[in-house]
């Protein structure tokens, strides 16, 4: 009915309207009575309540069984990627080829036999690695370097698809010098990588690319970050020495909008000392469009500034499976994030390692966590799988 009122018929739709009003104050009545029987019948079952998980842990075991060449002295796991708990892959920086890369079928851990010794445009190089991530189980990725007889070495991104061994190409058919020490990826389309000389390198469409240079500080720990939303960030710092004493250090914080621009959003000097528990710091990490810094706690940058997450002491290493989803350690001091809340995780069986602590890029894909556990000669890796209660 319409209820604009026309005054040509002014009592007549009043009472009209009146009449209708009433029945309809009768059934919202009526269904009112219905719903507050329903709630108040005891003999409903109560919601129940949201399942409770743990974690059960092991020390894994990397095994090294690659006949005919000795097994490495020292290698430390740093980086950790999966498509699934049954395919794992894990770098470790060591002092023999083939104890830089190893692979969890599922069951074990074992070293891989990766192309490490080869031949590029330049001439003969030996294979450096660093770090890994990927899209999926055909699109496996690790950041390293090309280095020869006479040279620093080239950037290199190493592919493995398809039980088959690649080499990046580059999209201008030349190298960035200098090793890439770390990188990310993006929308599972893109990588974003730093190489140590201050470069930062782009992967799309199945090339590598350099972005036009923003920074001569060297790069070389996890300092840049990619969001969901197309934005990159970089964090280049370094101490600020005057006369052969530290005055400091100088910390940046560089944005690459969605049209490709690099800008300058924060150029900060904390006066004697390399942190001050106070938004950006050292480093950067970040999972979804939630953008972290390491500044003795986990900061997150909020529009123009920063808010305290997490008070920790140092920043060993971090697990990002998504935005509610997060993972924080240093030492044997684990936390975890699901949903708002931090949760800090005791596991007794670490303190049978004393010489031993949490490091590096962990994985996780929400049942399953692998986390780098190493003194710095030796590594395992620590190995969660979540059980409902």
């Amino acid at each position: 009915m319409n209820t604009t009122i026309d005054t040509k018929g002014l009592n007549g739709r009043l009472v009209k309207n009146t009449k209708l009003y009433a029945w309809f104050e009768v059934i919202v009545l009526l269904w009112s009575f219905l719903f507050i029987g329903a709630d108040c019948d005891s003999s409903a079952p109560p919601p129940p309540p949201p399942p409770q998980y743990t974690y059960t842990w092991t020390i894994d075991t990397l095994i090294y069984d690659i006949s005919g060449y000795r097994p490495p002295n020292r290698f430390v796991v740093q980086s950790i990627w999966g498509s699934s708990p049954h395919d794992v892959w894990a770098v470790a920086p060591s002092d023999v080829p083939w104890g830089e890369l190893w692979h969890y079928d599922g069951k074990k851990w074992r070293a891989v036999q990766w192309p490490w010794l080869s031949t590029d445009e330049i001439g003969l190089y030996g294979g450096y690695l660093y770090a890994t991530t990927g899209f999926d189980s055909a699109n496996v990725f690790f950041f390293g370097s090309h280095r020869y007889n006479d040279s620093e070495g080239t950037a290199a991104v190493y592919k493995w698809s398809n039980n088959n061994w690649g080499d990046v190409p580059w999209k201008d058919g030349k190298r960035a010098i200098g090793g890439i020490a770390w990188g990310v990826k993006q929308n599972n389309n893109k990588l974003w990588a730093i190489v140590a000389t201050g470069v930062v390198i782009k992967y799309e469409n199945g090339f590598l690319s350099e972005e036009p240079r923003v920074t001569d500080y060297r790069l070389s720990s996890p300092v840049i970050a990619a969001l969901e939303n197309g934005e990159v960030y970089l964090n280049p710092f370094k101490d600020s020495i005057q006369n052969g004493h530290l005055r400091g250090s100088i910390t940046k914080l560089y944005k690459r909008d969605l049209s490709g621009n690099w800008l300058l959003v924060e150029n900060k000097f904390i006066a004697g000392s390399d942190y001050d528990d106070n938004g950006l710091g050292r480093g950067l990490i970040s999972t979804g469009n939630r953008l972290f810094s390491d500044n003795r706690g986990i900061w997150e940058k909020i529009d123009t500034g920063w808010i305290k997450r997490l008070n920790i002491y140092g920043l060993g290493g971090q697990i990002l499976h998504n935005e509610n989803d997060i993972w924080i350690y240093v030492s044997k001091e684990l936390w975890h994030q699901q949903g708002v809340e931090w949760n800090k995780i005791n596991i007794n069986l670490l303190e049978s390692y004393p010489d031993y602590y949490l490091f590096g890029e962990g994985w996780s894909n929400g049942q399953e966590v692998f986390i780098g556990f190493t003194d710095l000669t030796k590594s395992f890796v620590l190995h969660g799988k979540k059980k409902q209660l």
